[in-house]
């Protein structure tokens, strides 16, 4: 009953940043958005609607059992080129919220992504070992990484959705542009790397160094 509650909760949230994108198209009100047209033609980050975001870079979308789903977002796919996907935890294993469940690795560095909420695994893709460019090519439909039983559906009201997304996506832009411009293995790429609106490159990470791969993952991947 808690969990039919829940799910009929988010559907309603869900109806109601509907409602509120028509109202804003209507009226030709434009979302204040990091993600603005410039952004998109040089690093388009996708954002649908409908699709949960927490502030470690993970997305979640919804099943109405109560399940949910779950992979690494485009902000950070981005970032990386030709990534090879590591599982950290097995179907069955129990997670803790900020538990370290995946590992990126592009070369000799990686990043660590962690669990966004308490729950159990269902199931894993293991097709992203294999073809990791469903992390960039299909993130939303074959790119996911697991699948969970929450332990609390109800954490899910506390993720980011629609207009709050994009909102905080344009601070995580600056904050990247701020990081960049303070460290790397070459200064001098800098300024390739921040295209035209200060947009990353796709790839970009890769050209920075591991004092930077390391203050990536503290700032923007773990959860407090």
């Amino acid at each position: 009953m808690t969990v039919l509650f829940v799910v009929i909760t988010i559907v309603v949230f869900l109806a109601i940043d509907a409602v509120v994108r028509a109202v804003r198209a209507r009226r030709g009100i434009q979302p204040a958005v990091a993600v603005a047209g410039r952004q998109l033609r040089t690093y388009p980050v996708r954002i649908p609607d409908g699709i949960f975001f927490a502030r470690s870079h993970t997305w979640l979308t919804l099943f109405p059992s109560g399940k949910v789903r779950l992979g690494l977002d485009d902000f950070v796919g981005r970032l990386l080129e030709n990534p090879d996907v590591c599982y950290l935890k097995a179907v069955g294993d129990s997670v803790k919220k900020g538990e370290p469940i995946l590992q990126v690795k592009e070369g000799d560095r990686s990043l660590t992504i962690r669990a966004p909420m308490d729950g159990e695994i269902l199931a894993r893709n293991d097709a992203m070992r294999r073809l990791p460019g469903l992390l960039k090519e299909m993130l939303f439909t074959d790119g996911w990484a697991y699948t969970m039983r929450p332990d609390r559906p109800s954490d899910l009201t506390k993720m980011l959705l629609g207009h709050e997304t994009r909102t905080w996506i344009a601070d995580e832009f600056r904050r990247l542009r701020d990081l960049f411009a303070g460290g790397g293995r070459n200064p001098d790429l800098v300024p390739a790397l921040l295209q035209d609106g200060g947009a990353p490159v796709a790839g970009a990470l890769k050209q920075m160094d591991q004092e930077v791969w390391r203050r990536f993952e503290q700032e923007f991947l773990e959860i407090e």
